[in-house]
């Protein structure tokens, strides 16, 4: 089974990949690859999330990765401790990282992800549609 708050994320480039966003409001900016991201200014920043990036031998690991991010990761609010965040983002397994992404980038659940027998996607639904977590 695959929780909900799996999602989809696709740059629009025809790949897609399972993310967990952990802060649905869009206040984070990226800093570069591998770095954590930082809090901006809410009309400037994108949503926060945990992003799967394993090679596709590891794929089968990815809905069970992030499934445990769901149920561990501290409320969004926590983590705009900038000490906090960091720990969180160095805690992460192997092939997980947290990014900052647009709303646009999230396109619905993992198991309705295009391509899979009955997916519906839907294009940008709102994020309590989408089944992300508020702060």
């Amino acid at each position: 089974m695959i929780p909900e708050e799996i999602q989809t994320g696709n740059y629009g480039r025809g790949v897609f990949f399972p993310l967990v966003v952990v802060d649905a409001v869009p206040q984070w900016q990226n800093q570069g690859p591998g770095v954590t991201p930082v809090r901006c200014a809410e009309d400037t920043g994108q949503l926060l999330a945990v992003r799967w990036c394993g090679p596709e031998s590891a794929a089968p690991q990815a809905t069970s990765a992030l499934a445990r991010v769901v149920a561990s990761a501290p409320p969004a609010h926590v983590l705009h401790d900038s000490e906090r965040l960091a720990a969180f983002h160095a805690a992460l397994p192997q092939y997980l990282y947290l990014i900052a992404l647009t709303t646009s980038s999230v396109i619905g659940p993992w198991s309705q992800r295009p391509g899979q027998a009955g997916a519906v996607t839907h294009p940008n639904p709102s994020p309590a549609a989408r089944g992300i977590r508020a702060a």
